[in-house]
């Protein structure tokens, strides 16, 4: 029922996408927590800062920036017809995927960054057979950067715009050119800033590399938590969609095929700031919401097996609420 309700074009989805989200975030709101700022990127810090005056504000503030998201999300899907129907199917499945456990009930920074890597590949997109692209080049490459600042592994995205570029434009070398400068200004900036208030960008940035990257954590014990079965459910989900993906590959336009093409890099780059950050696990459904949620919602889209797909997103719904009602309870 859920999936078939969200697999039409129905505009009441726009009640019931943040009426979700409000039910799963409801657990926030029943303790809430200080926000703690710790290893951040100077917009990051700069924004926790800016709304942390109660508990209950940095909470209302994630969870309204995730619902934006995920209509955002659905919107750029639905415009450059990536998938083969319109649905509201994407943005359902971005805000469980972000909010798939406690540790995403809060203003992490990946919501931040998320925000600007869909404008970035929104402009991307834009750009396919555009004649003069250099506002959409730099545009990308400036929001990916800015991406960054809120969360330092979001740099992994910047190989994204060559591929972009690759797939979607004719070799213009200025272009190439243009997207450099973007990834340039926002740094040039924040340098400046920093320069002026006499602080050593430089110390910084390197002792955010040291906390941010490698040593990844290996300590959680996988069957010892409950979080466990909703990452059994969501990857199973992800796993699946992969044969419907590549059949979409074969079949949809010339664009359709050159955009699922750039979410699947988006999607492997996703992969790789897991295995190269100290994110826990629980972080892991957040770093491929993007790609996971248009993929997944393909898969759900397009499954003959109608039953199987309403069974299979009931329990990923229901794994969700139960790990969330342990922790709390």
């Amino acid at each position: 029922m859920l999936v078939s309700f969200f697999k039409t074009n129905n505009a009441s989805a726009f009640i019931f996408i943040p009426f979700i989200a409000f039910a799963i975030w409801a657990f926030g709101y029943l303790y809430p927590s200080p926000l703690v700022v710790h290893n951040g990127m100077p917009l990051y810090e700069f924004m926790a800062q800016l709304v942390n005056h109660t508990n209950w504000f940095p909470i209302t503030f994630g969870l309204l920036m995730i619902i934006a998201e995920a209509f955002l999300l659905n919107f750029i899907i639905n415009e450059n017809e990536i998938l083969n129907r319109k649905f509201f199917l994407p943005g359902i499945f971005y805000i469980l995927f972000m909010s798939s456990n406690k540790m995403g009930l809060c203003l992490h920074p990946l919501i931040f960054a998320n925000l600007f890597i869909l404008l970035a590949i929104q402009r991307l997109l834009n750009s396919y057979r555009k004649d003069n692209a250099f506002s959409h080049v730099f545009d990308a490459a400036f929001l990916f950067s800015i991406a960054s600042l809120f969360y330092l592994p979001s740099l992994v995205f910047f190989p994204l715009i060559a591929v972009a570029l690759i797939l979607l434009r004719p070799f213009n070398v200025r272009e190439w050119l243009i997207s450099l400068i973007g990834i340039v200004v926002p740094y040039t900036f924040i340098i400046t800033f920093y320069f002026v208030k006499n602080i050593n960008f430089y110390s910084i940035l390197k002792e955010k590399f040291q906390l941010t990257f490698r040593q990844a954590n290996t300590s959680i014990v996988f069957f010892n938590n409950p979080y466990t079965i909703t990452l059994c459910i969501g990857a199973i989900i992800i796993i699946l969609s992969f044969g419907k993906l590549f059949n979409n590959i074969q079949t949809g336009s010339q664009k359709a095929k050159k955009g699922t093409l750039l979410l699947l890099w988006l999607f492997g780059l996703s992969l790789f700031s897991i295995l190269i950050t100290t994110n826990s696990l629980t972080d892991y459904f957040a770093a491929i919401a993007i790609p996971a949620a248009v993929f997944s919602a393909n898969y759900a889209g397009n499954v003959k097996k109608q039953w199987w797909i309403e069974l299979l997103f009931l329990f990923f719904l229901l794994s969700i609420f139960i790990n969330l009602a342990l922790h709390y309870f």
